[in-house]
């Protein structure tokens, strides 16, 4: 695989009322999130992609398909991909929430590797299920510049195990609706973290 750039970008604000955890549920963006997309093509056309890779839920899977056609690529699509199954709460307002189920993600919240109630997917699972399905892709993928579009909890998942942090450690990474991380990938090497970039800009 040699070296090669890697940006992560997360997909944009969805039609998900505020609170909802929507890690399988699969509803699609709102006009600002697709907008919040929108502004990051200008990075696509300064550097452009030589590999694209998505989740298959909407929300990540329409701009990465849309860049592809662009870019002249072909786009992996990976249901392995997806973000974090929160069992009883996916999909669910929080308003309908029981005063278990507030309970249960409290829980999760402080504990995410020794807490699996509520159904939610534990979190050894989910962090070995988004690992796996990336290294399966960046064994596949080619050039310079490999581009995956995400959710935001498999971004955490995934820098928290390269960096070699606990799970405990994952509410200190927070990634904005079409915020990017960029880093330097060598086989020989640690990955390198070069930047968190959650100022989306509308219009650019």
């Amino acid at each position: 695989m040699s070296s090669f750039r890697l940006t992560l970008l997360r997909h944009g604000a969805t039609v998900a009322p505020a609170g909802m955890l929507i890690g399988h549920t699969d509803l699609s963006l709102s006009p600002l999130g697709e907008q919040q997309l929108a502004s990051r093509n200008d990075y696509f056309v300064r550097i452009p992609p030589s590999s694209i890779a998505s989740s298959d839920l909407g929300r990540c899977a329409g701009f990465a398909r849309q860049l592809a056609a662009t870019s002249g690529l072909d786009c992996h699509i990976d249901r392995n991909l997806r973000e974090m199954h929160f069992g009883e709460l996916d999909g669910l307002p929080m308003e309908q929430w029981s005063e278990q189920q507030r309970a249960a993600w409290a829980l999760w919240s402080h504990n995410p590797v020794g807490y699996t109630g509520a159904g939610i997917e534990g979190w050894a699972d989910f962090s070995a299920r988004v690992n796996a399905a990336f290294r399966l892709w960046l064994q596949a993928g080619q050039g310079d510049h490999r581009v995956l579009i995400t959710h935001g909890g498999v971004a955490k998942a995934l820098l928290l195990e390269w960096l070699g942090l606990p799970a405990a450690r994952h509410s200190q990474f927070w990634l904005a609706h079409a915020g990017m991380i960029t880093l330097y990938w060598d086989d020989k090497y640690p990955p390198v973290l070069q930047g968190i970039d959650n100022e989306v800009v509308l219009g650019a």
